[in-house]
C-alpha cells in the first residue's frame, strides 16, 4: 500500500469521524461550533465524490453504500428547496453534477432524475438577457465585502460560465435534452458582456462591479469564461466561441510577469503590488487548463508553451516547499497544494514530462508533512482565506478540506499504480 493511498484513507477516516450523528452528512470542520451542509464546495456532495473515488480504486467496499446514503439525504434536502444559486460551488449545478456521478456509480436512476430536475430548476431561475440567458441573484461574498444587492453573475466559480460547464457535462452525459441549447444561450450572453481590451477579451465576476476586482485568472476572471467558451466550441463547432477563448487567453497572458524562467499572472489588476496566487482558483493550476485545452483543440504550440511557462513560474517561487503570499497555509483543492498536484498530474499525462509527476509527489510530501494524525484520522488545520492566515480550521469538504486532499492523494497513488482514478469536475479537462 502506497503512502499516498494510506494517507488518503486516513483523511477519509477523519471526514467520517465528523459525521453528524444519525445522519448521512458531515460537519464542515471538527470544531464544536461547526455546522454542516450539502454543497459541492464544503459539504456532502463533495464528500460523495471522494467516496466514489475510493470505491473506484477498490479500497473500500462500504464507500459506495455510504455515498448512496448521503445522496438520498441530499435528495430529501433538495425536495425542500425553493431556490438555490447558479453557483456550481453551492447551487443547482453542483448538485446536478454530484448526483449524476452517483447515478453512474450506483446505477440508481432516481439520482439521475434528481440531477435532471436540478437543471430544470436552474433554467427556471434564468433571465432572458439580450441574445441569451443569465442569472441575476444576490451578490456573492457579501459576508466578506459587506456589500449587498443583486447582480448578473458571469464567472466560472459562482456564475453563468460555471453553470454553462455543468450544462455541457449534462449534454455529454445525455442527462437533459435541452442542456446544449441552454449552454449555447449562456455562451451567447457571455459573448455580449465581454469587455474588449487591446490585449483581448475580459470578463469581470459580475455586472456593475461594486468594488475594484478585475481578476484575469480562472475562478472569477476571463480565463474561466474563456474555458467555458472553448468547451462550448467543442460541443458545437461554432468558431466564434473558439475565437473568444483565444482572445480570453491572450488577455490573461498579457497580465503575466516574469518569474524565474517562467511567468505568473496577477491575482487582480488593481493591486498596487501584484500578488501571484499559485493554486487552482487564481494560479497556474486553474488558468493552465484553458491553455492546455486550447492546445488540444487547435494544435497551436504557443498554448502548451504558455502552460509550461506558468508552471515554470510556479516552481521558480520555490513552491510547494516555499510558501509565498499566493501559497499560504492552505493545502486544499481550491487554493493550495492538492489543486496544484492534480494539475501537475494532468500536465504529466498531457506532456509525458516526468518533472510534473515529480512536482505532484513534492506536493504530496508537503501535504503530508503539514498534516496531523489522531485517533480520528489525518487532517489539516489550514486557512481558507489568504488575508486571514491565523483563522485556521480542520475542514472536511472537497474544495477546502480533507476530502479534496484525499482525492488528490488517491489520484497520485493510482497514477503511480498505472490506473488513474479521478472524477473529472465539469471545469476539468477530460
Amino acid at each position: 500500500m502506497s503512502q499516498p493511498m494510506s494517507s488518503a484513507e486516513e483523511a477519509i477516516a477523519f471526514v467520517r469521524a465528523q459525521r453528524v450523528e444519525g445522519r448521512s452528512k458531515w460537519r464542515r470542520h471538527d470544531g464544536a461550533d461547526s455546522g454542516s451542509d450539502y454543497s459541492l464546495y464544503h459539504g456532502a456532495c463533495g464528500i460523495i465524490l471522494v467516496l466514489l473515488e475510493l470505491h473506484a480504486a477498490g479500497r473500500d467496499e462500504g464507500a459506495l453504500a455510504e455515498a448512496v446514503a448521503a445522496g438520498e439525504e441530499v435528495q430529501a434536502y433538495l425536495a425542500r428547496k425553493e431556490w438555490l444559486s447558479v453557483s456550481p460551488s453551492t447551487g443547482w449545478p453542483g448538485y446536478a453534477f454530484a448526483l449524476n456521478e452517483l447515478a453512474r456509480a450506483s446505477g440508481r436512476e432516481d439520482f439521475r432524475a434528481t440531477a435532471a430536475a436540478c437543471l430544470d430548476r436552474l433554467h427556471g431561475q434564468a433571465t432572458r438577457l439580450g441574445a441569451g440567458i443569465g442569472w441575476i441573484e444576490p451578490m456573492p461574498f457579501s459576508e466578506i465585502t459587506g456589500l449587498t444587492g443583486e447582480r448578473e453573475i458571469y464567472d466560472q466559480s459562482v456564475g453563468a460560465a460555471g453553470a454553462g460547464l455543468v450544462l455541457l457535462y449534462a449534454h455529454a452525459e445525455g442527462l437533459h435534452p435541452a442542456a446544449l441549447e441552454h449552454a449555447i444561450a449562456v455562451g451567447e450572453r457571455l459573448l455580449e458582456v465581454a469587455e474588449p481590451d487591446p490585449e483581448g477579451l475580459r470578463w469581470r465576476m459580475m455586472a456593475d462591479m461594486p468594488f475594484d476586482f478585475t481578476a484575469p485568472n480562472f475562478a472569477h476572471g476571463g480565463a474561466g469564461v474563456g474555458y467555458f467558451l472553448l468547451q462550448l466550441h467543442r460541443a458545437t463547432g461554432e468558431p466564434r466561441y473558439l475565437e473568444a477563448a483565444r482572445e480570453a487567453a491572450r488577455y490573461t497572458l498579457s497580465r503575466a510577469t516574469a518569474a524565474g524562467s517562467g511567468r505568473l499572472i496577477c491575482h487582480t489588476e488593481e493591486a498596487r503590488k501584484p500578488i501571484f496566487y499559485l493554486g487552482a482558483c487564481h494560479g497556474p493550476a486553474g488558468t493552465g487548463r484553458l491553455l492546455l485545452e486550447l492546445h488540444a483543440v487547435t494544435g497551436e504550440p504557443q498554448w502548451l508553451d504558455a502552460a509550461r511557462s506558468l508552471m515554470d513560474g510556479l516552481v521558480s517561487t520555490g513552491a510547494p516547499e516555499v510558501r509565498s503570499k499566493g501559497l499560504w497555509n492552505n493545502y486544499g483543492q481550491c487554493c493550495g497544494d492538492a489543486g496544484i498536484g492534480d494539475f501537475a498530474l494532468l500536465m504529466a499525462a498531457r506532456t509525458g514530462d516526468a518533472a510534473y509527476l515529480d512536482l505532484a509527489r513534492r506536493c504530496a510530501h508537503v501535504i503530508l508533512a503539514q498534516s496531523s494524525v489522531s485517533a480520528a484520522g489525518r487532517s489539516w488545520r489550514q486557512a481558507e482565506h489568504r488575508d486571514r492566515p491565523d483563522f485556521v480550521q480542520a475542514q472536511t469538504g472537497y474544495m477546502q478540506g480533507a476530502a479534496g486532499i484525499a482525492s488528490f492523494l488517491i489520484h497520485l497513488a493510482t497514477t503511480e499504480a498505472g490506473r488513474p482514478v479521478k472524477i473529472a469536475m465539469p471545469d476539468w479537462p477530460r
